[in-house]
């Protein structure tokens, strides 16, 4: 079985507004934001059969892994509803609907922050696109569980993501701690021997921090779980499990 860290996660802002997409008249009708959440230039992917989506420039450009088929077309303003931007290509056999759920990829796992559907050439092919450090970043985590030890009150541990510098940080129990994080294609881990603070620490907190630095040391990837929590997942049975930030 594998081993996996939970945290609690209230769904953080993820999606940024592309220019242009906005219409006030259809975000009445659909009562939301109806900007696509999305930011050019963009990127989708799918498997079996592979395939690779574009937005660029002005343009949508598609494309099969085995080259068997190639799909240029100007990419036109995405029309918004039930939850689903739809960009439909009025001179090319070329549709891409997305949504604001989350995609893992069906050869690693890897989760994305937006699932995709392309119908092209007579077929549809779905796949993920964004970037999965979107759905790192924006804020704390606070740990409430490590394994089935349960963080007593007075007790902080906690991992903020700066997804862009790629460095994580937080308090471990009763020191802060800081280092390096690595999201590649096919995972998530930690750098090896946080740096951190060296203050005297009582048993209890003491015992939670060694706990979560050697689980911190042995996570591998993540995923996000079906009620918004994020999931670190070890090379272990351990489990940790954290609530995140309040929304704003």
């Amino acid at each position: 079985m594998r081993p996996t860290i939970v945290l609690s996660a209230i769904a953080t802002s993820l999606f940024l507004s592309m220019g242009g997409a906005s219409q006030a008249s259809q975000n009445k009708a659909d009562g939301g934001d109806s900007a696509a959440p999305i930011t050019l230039p963009w990127t989708a992917r799918g498997n079996e059969p592979g395939w690779v989506l574009t937005l660029d420039a002005g343009q949508m450009r598609y494309r099969t892994a085995d080259g068997a088929l190639k799909i240029e077309a100007e990419l036109p303003k995405p029309e918004f509803r039930d939850g689903t931007w739809v960009y439909r290509a009025p001179q090319a056999d070329l549709a891409v609907s997305l949504q604001r759920k989350i995609c893992r990829d069906t050869m690693t796992g890897m989760p994305s922050p937006i699932s995709a559907s392309v119908q092209a050439g007579g077929k549809t092919v779905t796949g993920c696109g964004g970037n999965p450090s979107d759905l790192l970043g924006g804020g704390e985590w606070q740990i409430i569980a490590i394994g089935d030890q349960v963080v007593p009150d007075g007790v902080k541990v906690s991992l903020t993501f700066d997804t862009a510098a790629g460095q994580v940080s937080g308090a471990s129990g009763c020191n802060r701690y800081f280092g390096a994080f690595k999201l590649s294609g096919e995972g998530l881990s930690f750098a090896q021997g946080m740096a951190g603070s060296m203050m005297a620490c009582e048993e209890v907190p003491a015992g939670i921090e060694r706990a979560f630095l050697s689980a911190m040391a042995k996570v591998q990837r993540f995923d996000i779980g079906s009620d918004g929590s994020l999931l670190l997942i070890t090379t272990d049975g351990v489990t940790l499990k954290s609530k995140a930030r309040p929304e704003k």
